[in-house]
C-alpha cells in the first residue's frame, strides 16, 4: 500500500490491501521535500528526501477505510509484523515508509 501525495495536494492512499510493501509517492522531485512536508504535516513526518514517518491514525482514519474492519485489523498486523524491524516510532505512533519521488503523472 501506499499513500500518494499528487503535484496538486491531493493525498489518496493507494493499493490499499497490499499490506507486505508500504512506501509515500510523491509527484515531483525531492526539490518538493519542503512543499512535501507542509501539505502532509497532519499524515506524515518527512524526516529526509528518503523517510518517511506515516501516522497511524491518519492511515486508520482515511475515508477509503474508516468503516472497513477488516483493514483496519490487517493495518494492526502489519504495524506488529513491523515492530521488530524498527519500522515502528511508537512515540510517534507511526509507520516508517521510503520516499519514491516521481514525475507527475
Amino acid at each position: 500500500m501506499f499513500l500518494k501525495l499528487s503535484a496538486t495536494g491531493q493525498v489518496t492512499l493507494e493499493d490499499r490491501d497490499n499490506f507486505r510493501a508500504f512506501k509515500l509517492v510523491v509527484e515531483g522531485g525531492p526539490a518538493r521535500l519542503d512543499q512535501a512536508r507542509r501539505a502532509l504535516g497532519n499524515t506524515a513526518e518527512l524526516s529526509d528526501q528518503a523517510t518517511a514517518w506515516i501516522f497511524e491514525q491518519a492511515l486508520r482514519q482515511r475515508p477509503e477505510v474508516a468503516g472497513d474492519a477488516a483493514w483496519q485489523q490487517n493495518l494492526g498486523a502489519m504495524i506488529e509484523k513491523a515492530k521488530p524491524h524498527g519500522w515502528i516510532d511508537e512515540q510517534k505512533k507511526a509507520i516508517k515508509a521510503h520516499i519514491e519521488w516521481t514525475e507527475k503523472a
